[in-house]
Protein backbone atom coordinates (compact mmCIF):
# COMPACT_ATOMS: atom_id res chain seq x y z
CA UNK A 1 0.00 0.00 0.00
CA UNK A 2 1.38 2.87 -1.10
CA UNK A 3 1.06 6.48 0.98
CA UNK A 4 1.60 9.84 0.06
CA UNK A 5 2.75 12.42 3.06
CA UNK A 6 2.07 15.84 2.11
CA UNK A 7 0.83 17.54 5.45
CA UNK A 8 -0.94 20.61 6.10
CA UNK A 9 0.51 23.32 7.49
CA UNK A 10 -0.23 25.11 10.61
CA UNK A 11 -3.27 26.28 11.19
CA UNK A 12 -6.12 26.51 13.96
CA UNK A 13 -8.78 25.58 11.05
CA UNK A 14 -6.93 22.44 9.98
CA UNK A 15 -3.81 21.67 11.70
CA UNK A 16 -3.34 22.57 15.12
CA UNK A 17 -0.38 20.52 15.92
CA UNK A 18 -1.82 18.87 19.04
CA UNK A 19 -0.96 15.70 20.17
CA UNK A 20 -3.36 12.69 20.44
CA UNK A 21 -2.95 10.83 24.11
CA UNK A 22 -5.01 7.61 22.51
CA UNK A 23 -6.08 6.50 18.72
CA UNK A 24 -9.54 4.54 19.37
CA UNK A 25 -11.61 5.12 16.67
CA UNK A 26 -11.60 5.68 12.49
CA UNK A 27 -13.84 7.43 11.30
CA UNK A 28 -14.69 7.83 7.77
CA UNK A 29 -16.09 10.84 5.94
CA UNK A 30 -16.82 12.26 2.47
CA UNK A 31 -15.70 14.74 0.08
CA UNK A 32 -18.35 17.07 -1.02
CA UNK A 33 -16.29 17.76 -4.64
CA UNK A 34 -17.34 15.17 -7.29
CA UNK A 35 -14.31 13.77 -9.06
CA UNK A 36 -11.40 16.03 -7.50
CA UNK A 37 -8.22 13.83 -6.44
CA UNK A 38 -6.52 13.38 -3.31
CA UNK A 39 -4.51 16.46 -3.82
CA UNK A 40 -7.19 18.61 -5.22
CA UNK A 41 -9.04 17.82 -1.89
CA UNK A 42 -6.34 18.29 0.52
CA UNK A 43 -5.21 21.55 -1.71
CA UNK A 44 -8.81 22.55 -0.77
CA UNK A 45 -8.35 21.94 2.92
CA UNK A 46 -5.05 24.28 2.98
CA UNK A 47 -6.81 26.92 1.70
CA UNK A 48 -9.61 26.99 4.66
CA UNK A 49 -7.25 27.99 6.90
CA UNK A 50 -7.50 31.54 5.82
CA UNK A 51 -11.42 31.31 6.64
CA UNK A 52 -12.27 31.80 10.23
CA UNK A 53 -15.67 30.29 10.07
CA UNK A 54 -14.46 26.85 8.38
CA UNK A 55 -12.81 24.10 10.20
CA UNK A 56 -12.38 20.79 9.16
CA UNK A 57 -9.39 18.07 8.27
CA UNK A 58 -8.66 14.84 8.44
CA UNK A 59 -5.66 12.10 8.55
CA UNK A 60 -6.09 10.25 5.03
CA UNK A 61 -7.58 10.73 1.65
CA UNK A 62 -8.78 8.47 -0.81
CA UNK A 63 -9.64 9.09 -4.28
CA UNK A 64 -11.18 7.49 -6.72
CA UNK A 65 -8.15 5.85 -7.99
CA UNK A 66 -7.28 3.93 -5.18
CA UNK A 67 -4.23 6.85 -4.28
CA UNK A 68 -3.96 7.57 -0.61
CA UNK A 69 -2.82 10.48 0.71
CA UNK A 70 -1.36 11.39 4.46
CA UNK A 71 -2.55 15.02 5.21
CA UNK A 72 -1.70 15.53 8.82
CA UNK A 73 0.01 12.27 10.65
CA UNK A 74 -1.87 9.76 12.63
CA UNK A 75 -1.29 10.97 16.25
CA UNK A 76 -2.56 14.73 15.67
CA UNK A 77 -5.95 15.52 15.82
CA UNK A 78 -7.74 16.37 12.54
CA UNK A 79 -11.31 18.18 12.56
CA UNK A 80 -13.02 16.13 10.93
CA UNK A 81 -16.41 15.22 13.17
CA UNK A 82 -16.35 18.35 14.95
CA UNK A 83 -17.23 16.25 18.15
CA UNK A 84 -14.25 16.63 20.68
CA UNK A 85 -15.30 13.18 22.21
CA UNK A 86 -14.41 11.75 18.57
CA UNK A 87 -11.49 13.68 17.03
CA UNK A 88 -9.28 14.24 19.96
CA UNK A 89 -9.09 10.22 19.84
CA UNK A 90 -9.46 9.45 16.17
CA UNK A 91 -7.68 8.84 12.66
CA UNK A 92 -9.72 10.09 10.21
CA UNK A 93 -10.38 9.25 6.28
CA UNK A 94 -12.22 10.82 3.58
CA UNK A 95 -13.31 9.32 0.26
CA UNK A 96 -13.85 11.27 -2.95
CA UNK A 97 -16.79 10.42 -5.47
CA UNK A 98 -16.45 10.48 -9.04
CA UNK A 99 -18.02 13.18 -11.32
CA UNK A 100 -21.43 10.51 -11.06
CA UNK A 101 -21.56 10.65 -7.01
CA UNK A 102 -20.70 7.42 -7.14
CA UNK A 103 -17.95 5.65 -5.58
CA UNK A 104 -14.95 3.57 -7.19
CA UNK A 105 -13.54 -0.20 -7.08
CA UNK A 106 -10.27 1.55 -6.06
CA UNK A 107 -10.86 3.59 -3.72
CA UNK A 108 -13.00 0.66 -1.95
CA UNK A 109 -9.85 -1.28 -1.64
CA UNK A 110 -7.26 1.16 -0.39
CA UNK A 111 -9.67 1.72 2.13
CA UNK A 112 -10.07 -1.98 3.36
CA UNK A 113 -6.07 -1.96 3.11
CA UNK A 114 -5.60 1.02 5.07
CA UNK A 115 -8.34 0.41 7.93
CA UNK A 116 -7.13 -3.10 8.49
CA UNK A 117 -3.32 -1.60 8.55
CA UNK A 118 -4.74 1.22 11.09
CA UNK A 119 -7.12 -1.60 13.29
CA UNK A 120 -3.38 -3.83 13.79
CA UNK A 121 -1.11 -0.51 14.26
CA UNK A 122 -3.60 1.03 16.86
CA UNK A 123 -5.53 -2.16 18.01
CA UNK A 124 -8.70 -0.64 17.09
CA UNK A 125 -11.71 -2.88 17.57
CA UNK A 126 -14.30 -3.23 14.28
CA UNK A 127 -17.11 -1.92 16.25
CA UNK A 128 -15.36 1.60 16.69
CA UNK A 129 -14.67 1.92 13.18
CA UNK A 130 -17.70 4.89 12.40
CA UNK A 131 -18.90 6.88 9.41
CA UNK A 132 -19.36 11.19 10.49
CA UNK A 133 -23.10 10.02 10.21
CA UNK A 134 -22.65 8.13 13.23
CA UNK A 135 -21.16 10.84 15.42
CA UNK A 136 -23.06 13.90 14.37
CA UNK A 137 -25.61 12.65 11.43
CA UNK A 138 -24.19 14.21 8.68
CA UNK A 139 -24.79 12.16 5.46
CA UNK A 140 -21.08 11.27 4.62
CA UNK A 141 -20.34 9.17 3.39
CA UNK A 142 -23.63 8.81 1.70
CA UNK A 143 -23.07 5.46 0.20
CA UNK A 144 -22.49 3.83 3.96
CA UNK A 145 -25.52 6.04 5.17
CA UNK A 146 -27.87 4.41 2.23
CA UNK A 147 -25.97 0.82 2.98
CA UNK A 148 -23.96 0.51 5.98
CA UNK A 149 -23.78 -3.47 5.58
CA UNK A 150 -21.04 -2.31 3.29
CA UNK A 151 -18.79 -0.96 5.79
CA UNK A 152 -19.48 -3.87 7.90
CA UNK A 153 -18.32 -5.97 5.09
CA UNK A 154 -15.02 -3.59 4.86
CA UNK A 155 -14.49 -4.03 8.43
CA UNK A 156 -14.51 -7.70 8.65
CA UNK A 157 -13.21 -9.19 5.60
Amino acid sequence: MNIKKYYLTKSLNTRRFEKMKEIKYIIITSSKYNGFSALKNRNIIEKLKYKEDNEFSCHFIIDINGTILNIIPEREKAICSRNINYDDKSISIMLTLNKNGKYEKEEFISLKKLIHTLKRKYDIKSENILTEFDINGSRKPILFCDEPILLWQIVKS
